[in-house]
């Protein structure tokens, strides 16, 4: 293919090209746009792919058409970001939608790809999108993706560096913040070691070289033993727990970078919280519901996926053959009741939320897809509520970001960012009012004339994992975003400290 930039830039569509040559045209536009500073050049990209018919693609072609449209809103976000004076504060950038979308969409069609150095561009860009929308817990799951396709990913290597030091500041807990130090000084000068591009190189060494002025070199290097801490008393509970440390889902956020030992309990709580003299203690009264329903969901998962031995209480319950290998016992119905309770526990982050931002809704007009949005009369549109913008609360952006994960039926919630999200609402749908049935072969999808939503085990296993791993998340955004608030506030008035004690185990009956 011999075409000037010039002329591509006076081409309608790229329909007529051969996919290698669309995937090679979109990366010339984009980057000779980036490097001119170009937002028209890049703008032109943007609206050819958006033209552009997939049909005949290879996976791989569309893995690399999606991973460069993703780049192309990337160079539009930076360009931008210079004539918006509030722009990294802004809670709804189409620019930042797109990007999530596109690597999102290149990375489901990246599995049968043998190109792991595009595998591990995808999973590293996906975790700086991540990290910059708030969404830090799940940026760290993107980077350590990568690295365990390639240990020696430096961009990877040195994302998770950097991200550990700005996590590290809304922690409230000093011994977790001087563990993310060190563990961040190790991935920083890793990074550095590699062979990796000059200007990444200086970010990177710049940030190691404030970790040795805050921090002494000796102790940044010295990470102690890890393992060396119980997780249980019985096999029972010690398999239980190594399962949740691998699974990375303790209530904890060590546990986003370790699975050793150290991170095999669930410590996360709510900060110290100033209320009025009269108001209750009801942040944390929601927030133990919250943890403990987590907590019970967890186990359940845990049980279905790994004891799949009859019950005693599925003997002589009599159920007809439907000669299509559906799935009814005791363990399916744990993963389905997870499946549920992780709605429920959303719900209730929004219930918290609306109560400690003021946000004005009715106790029964509250879910967690709700709150973030007010609705203008006049022009029936929505916009995000300002008293949530006004926070400028990295967490709390998070939670907004991981909001549209979920998809509602509601027209101004039409739009998500996560390509699996309908999927997952009808799922919920199907098992909280309709007929729904898990079968150990066959396809997913609806069946029975539409009544009945049909899904293998295997998939349905792994949504709901996935599921479980989103509610973690939210659960930590919610703790540090209210830690970063409670940082704000000034008190004028006397204000006496409440400090509760822990409740014991033996009182868990």
């Amino acid at each position: 293919m011999s075409i000037s930039y010039k002329e591509i830039l006076n081409l309608k569509n790229l329909n007529d090209f051969k996919a290698d040559d669309v995937t090679n045209l979109l990366a010339i536009i984009f980057e000779t746009g980036r490097e001119n500073k170009s937002k028209k050049d890049i703008i032109f990209g943007l609206n050819l792919s958006e033209k552009q018919n997939l049909e005949n693609f290879s996976d791989e072609n569309k893995m690399i058409f999606h991973f460069n449209v993703a780049n192309g809103w990337s160079y539009l976000q930076q360009l931008n970001e210079n004539i918006r004076s509030d722009e990294f504060w802004d809670f709804n950038l189409e620019e930042s939608e797109k990007q999530v979308i596109h690597l999102r969409l290149a990375l489901s069609f990246s599995g049968k790809s043998v190109n792991n150095y595009k595998k591990c561009e995808i999973l590293t860009n996906l975790g700086i999108i991540f990290n910059h929308l708030g969404r830090f817990s799940e940026a760290q799951s993107y980077w350590q993706q990568a690295i365990k396709i390639d240990s020696s990913f430096s961009m990877a290597i040195g994302n998770i560096g950097y991200n550990l030091v700005h996590y590290s500041k809304i922690l409230y807990d000093n011994g977790h913040q001087l563990l993310f130090l060190k563990f961040a000084y190790k991935y920083l000068n890793k990074a550095i070691d590699s062979d990796i591009y000059e200007e990444a190189k200086i970010a990177f060494k710049n940030t190691s070289t404030f970790l040795e002025s805050i921090v002494k070199i000796e102790e940044l290097k010295d990470i102690q033993n890890l393992e060396n801490f119980s997780i249980g008393n019985t096999q029972e509970e010690q398999e239980y727990r190594t399962w949740c440390l691998k699974k990375k889902l303790f209530l904890n956020p060590l546990n986003d970078i370790i699975i050793d030992n150290i991170a095999g309990h669930d410590c996360l709580f709510l900060p110290t919280i100033t209320l009025k003299f009269d108001k209750p203690p009801i942040y944390q009264t929601i927030f133990n519901q919250i943890k403990q329903e987590f907590v019970f969901a967890r186990h359940l998962l845990f049980e279905g996926l790994t004891h799949k031995t009859t019950h005693y209480s599925d003997k002589d319950n009599i159920q007809l053959d439907t000669l299509d290998y559906a799935v009814y016992s005791h363990s399916s119905e744990k993963i389905k009741t997870t499946f549920r309770i992780c709605y429920s526990i959303l719900d209730k982050i929004g219930y918290l939320i609306n109560d400690y931002l003021n946000l004005d809704y009715k106790p029964h007009e509250v879910s967690f897809r709700s709150i973030w949005t007010l609705s203008d009369k006049k022009t029936k549109k929505t916009k995000i509520n300002n008293k949530i913008i006004e926070t400028q609360n990295w967490a709390f952006r998070g939670l907004y970001w991981l909001s549209k994960d979920l998809y509602e039926k509601n027209e101004e919630f039409s739009l998500s960012i996560e390509p699996e999200a309908k999927k997952l609402a009808q799922i919920r749908n199907f098992i909280e009012h309709k007929s729904f049935k898990i079968v150990e072969f066959g396809e997913t999808g609806l069946s029975d004339n539409e009544l009945t939503y049909v899904i293998t085990r295997e998939e349905f296993e792994k949504k709901t994992l996935k599921l479980v791993t989103l509610i973690r998340a939210s659960v930590i955004y919610l703790s540090l975003g209210i830690n970063l608030e409670e940082k704000k506030k000034i008190i004028f008035q006397p204000a006496l400290p409440i400090d509760f004690i822990e409740l014991r185990d033996e009182f868990k009956r």
